[in-house]
């Protein structure tokens, strides 16, 4: 049963205990919840709250897109979103990163395929899910509304998936009001969680998946890594999927005496700000030159790299082979290099850190790691100088292992460490950062996480709270009322 909005909005002046794994995002909600009454929703109004993460991208550096595989696990950092039914067919949503009262942080949605999508505005991704599931589920049976506030603990555009994270929220949002998943068209194009997650990828490229036919996405070319990580994460477990199409390889345990500390550097890495074309420049490579060896090779399709590699007979001949036909070519050396580093990070790197993982093999998953890092750096020429420079610190520091993740061009770094030690190493970690780069002090952030559950929706441990979260003399007057 949901709870009121006004219930939930003053569970934070009560006493008592919380469950451990909402403590620390308690108050976001409470916030959102607030927000909510602000916009004259009345207080009896029942309300469904979500929790969205963010992810980590251990290793499988812009590997999705071109059929590849990654380590991922969700974080303890994302989005509280809370929803409450309208009885229209508009979606109304307030940004908890605005002031109340800001009307900048309030947009309304209509629920049609024909809505305007704003760029360069903090409501993309919410308008452009709205349309595409518009687009897909609404043509039959019109969708129905949501008020809906969005509250957030990542940092903003780090490289941990906000944008895909926004996605999958709206998916959940309108699933849960329109019963998305019961309807046959949902039933019949996406069968299998696998699917689902390759659908919220092309909510965000804008690409088509089986029937269900795409829209204009938000201007990127990237697969769905960031979405099955975030909805397929579970607790204290890393997980391998390869894509295109998407697939579970692996699941690995990650051992509990180890933490992932995580630093955010500041500097913005928005993928469709003024760094899309160079993002996209990364994967417009490798699909050229997956059609380069597909048309050399007579194949008579368009494959991506890891097809290639397999139709090759897989390994260093297979890489060899492909490298010497993209070196032919006229821009050669910039295809080349793109498979090279796609070649290393996905036949070497995230099986190898994988198995390292398995195995606790720290100083092989170091080592790994290590070569991950550079290899992206050479074949993307996606970093800057904070995110080469907090891998290298973290390791001179005493880091199992450390690299960047995420689309590039700013963002974060992740770097392993013994949970006992965390404490200490995140603040001598942070501290030489701001030696080094003291412009990054009033953006930066640094926090740790282990593996995180993935993409819920949380009210029936928010009931369990408010039951418990009462004052006493509430609990006292029940208890007298029941005798």
């Amino acid at each position: 049963m949901a709870l009121s909005l006004g219930r939930l909005a003053n569970l934070l002046d009560t006493e008592g205990s919380q469950p451990s794994w909402l403590s620390e995002k308690f108050s976001l909600i409470v916030q959102a919840a607030r927000r909510l009454l602000d916009l004259d929703i009345q207080e009896s109004t029942p309300c469904r709250i979500f929790w969205i993460p963010g992810r980590i991208e251990v290793v499988g550096k812009h590997t999705d897109y071109a059929g590849g595989r990654s380590l991922l696990c969700a974080i303890n950092r994302g989005f509280c979103v809370l929803a409450t039914d309208r009885q229209d067919a508009l979606l109304r949503a307030v940004s908890l990163q605005f002031k109340a009262g800001d009307k900048d942080g309030i947009v309304e949605v209509p629920l049609t395929t024909s809505l305007e999508v704003r760029q360069n505005h903090w409501s993309l991704y919410i308008t452009t899910a709205a349309r595409r599931l518009s687009q897909n589920f609404g043509q039959k049976q019109q969708l129905l509304g949501c008020d809906v506030a969005i509250a957030c603990d990542l940092p903003p555009a780090s490289g941990m998936s906000t944008s895909s994270a926004l996605i999958c929220a709206m998916f959940m949002v309108l699933d849960a009001r329109n019963l998305l998943r019961q309807r046959p068209e949902f039933q019949a194009s996406l069968p299998t969680d696998e699917v689902f997650y390759e659908y919220l990828g092309c909510i965000e490229n804008g690409q088509s998946c089986g029937d269900l036919t795409g829209d204009r996405g938000v201007g990127t070319f990237g697969g769905s890594e960031d979405h099955t990580a975030i909805m397929a994460s579970q607790r204290g477990t890393l997980k391998v999927f390869s894509y295109k199409p998407t697939r579970l390889e692996r699941s690995i345990k990650m051992p509990p005496h180890l933490l992932f500390a995580v630093a955010s550097s500041g500097l913005l890495a928005e993928k469709t700000g003024d760094k899309m074309e160079s993002y996209n420049d990364a994967a417009t490579l490798a699909l050229n030159a997956g059609r380069i060896v597909a048309k050399d090779q007579g194949w008579g399709e368009d494959v991506d790299l890891a097809t290639c590699i397999q139709r090759c007979g897989g390994g260093l001949d297979a890489c060899d082979r492909i490298a010497k036909i993209l070196r032919a070519q006229p821009a050669g050396e910039a295809l080349e290099a793109r498979f090279k580093q796609f070649f290393t990070e996905n036949e070497e790197c995230v099986p190898g850190v994988a198995e390292a993982f398995s195995v606790a093999d720290e100083a092989s998953l170091g080592a790994i790691v290590d070569r991950s890092q550079s290899a992206g750096d050479a074949g993307l020429q996606n970093l800057v100088a904070e995110t080469r420079w907090l891998p290298a610190e973290a390791r001179r520091l005493g880091a199992i292992a450390a690299s960047a993740f995420g689309a590039g061009f700013g963002g974060s770094v992740w770097a392993l460490v013994h949970a006992t030690e965390s404490s200490d190493f995140i603040c001598k970690w942070k501290e030489a950062y701001l030696k080094e780069f003291p412009s990054r002090a009033s953006t930066c952030e640094f926090f740790t996480t282990a593996p995180a559950p993935g993409a819920c929706e949380i009210t029936a441990d928010l009931n369990h709270m408010a039951t418990r979260k009462r004052k006493p003399r509430e609990a006292a007057e029940q208890s007298s009322q029941a005798a």
